[in-house]
């Protein structure tokens, strides 16, 4: 077991704090948008913090909870949640802990951000429609929460992944580990570890939106979404997305213009040339944060059109 906790604390269990060279969004940047936040201690007593963001007149019967990917926290995500906001719903977020402005040496496993959703939830007992919708590790997480809360039968899910052991069928060098990563995280978390989501894709009444890019480098389409299809749930809706790699939810000339920034970007970290905070920032000066956070409103009109 040695050699797949390694890998797995190497790939997954670490702290996930900003970098301070990139410019991030904050609520200040989009006027009229009310940013929230609070502090509660989950269950392993580790200080979350928890953001609502809204305009005026947004849905009083529906709550979003926005669950983000694996990385710094909510703020990444920003242009999504404002997105979602001008559509004129109410959001609810959170970092995660080990990451962001939550407390954590690191996170302590993959399931953690579903227990830290959960335990939300469960602080707060929303009286709206809890409709969760996630990317990547925060699509597992919305997939989990509509999947254990039977008060939440709606979820959209963007790029996710359906179990730990399933992300990592997607690579080559992590296939061999799957299933004692999979046993490994039970271990971690034997609350949720042990969800089961490929039965509950194949039987579930509930309604799912599931988006996802056949390219998909991060988490592997034909092992996540490919599961989809073979399920044939008539309650589980795939939209499949070519050239759109991690991100299907941006439009192509945003993820062009990411990709070719943020691949110079470490290029230059790995090349040394960019060795100070200065330097960092530097690089970014002349950047717009918009310019690779175009969300694709095509994507929207699905997602908007099933939220309602």
């Amino acid at each position: 077991m040695g050699i797949v906790t390694n890998t797995y604390k190497k790939n997954f269990l670490h702290r996930y704090d900003k970098d301070g060279a990139i410019p991030y969004y904050s609520a200040e940047d989009f006027p009229g948008l009310v940013c929230e936040r609070e502090l509660f201690n989950n269950s392993a007593d580790v200080q979350i913090q928890y953001f609502i963001y809204h305009y005026d007149n947004y849905e009083k019967n529906k709550l979003i909870l926005f669950c983000p990917g694996m990385g710094p926290g909510h703020t990444a995500y920003l242009s999504e949640i404002n997105t979602l906001c001008k559509a004129g719903y109410r959001i609810l977020t959170l970092d995660y802990t080990g990451c962001g402005e939550s407390g954590g040496e690191k996170m302590t496993s993959v399931n953690a951000p579903t227990r830290d959703a959960i335990e939300l939830l469960d602080l707060l007992k929303p009286q709206e429609e809890i409709i969760p919708i996630g990317h990547s590790l925060g699509g597992y997480t919305a997939l989990n929460v509509v999947h254990l809360r039977e008060d939440i039968k709606r979820a959209v899910i963007i790029s996710g992944f359906v179990s730990i052991s399933d992300e990592m069928m997607g690579f080559a060098k992590l296939r061999l580990l799957a299933n004692s990563v999979k046993s490994f995280e039970k271990k971690l978390d034997p609350k949720y570890g042990s969800v089961d989501n490929s039965k509950y894709l194949s039987t579930t009444t509930d309604k799912l939106l599931w988006i996802h890019s056949t390219d998909d480098p991060m988490v592997n389409y034909k092992y996540n979404a490919g599961q989809v299809l073979k399920c044939n749930n008539p309650n589980v809706r795939l939209i499949t997305c070519e050239n759109k790699k991690h991100n299907p939810q941006y439009t192509l000339e945003s993820l062009t213009l990411m990709n070719e920034w943020i691949g110079e970007y470490n290029r230059l970290i790995n090349e040394k040339q960019l060795e100070t905070l200065e330097a960092r920032k530097a690089f970014f000066a002349d950047k717009s944060i918009a310019r690779i956070t175009e969300q694709d409103p095509k994507v929207y009109d699905e997602i908007l059109g099933f939220i309602r």
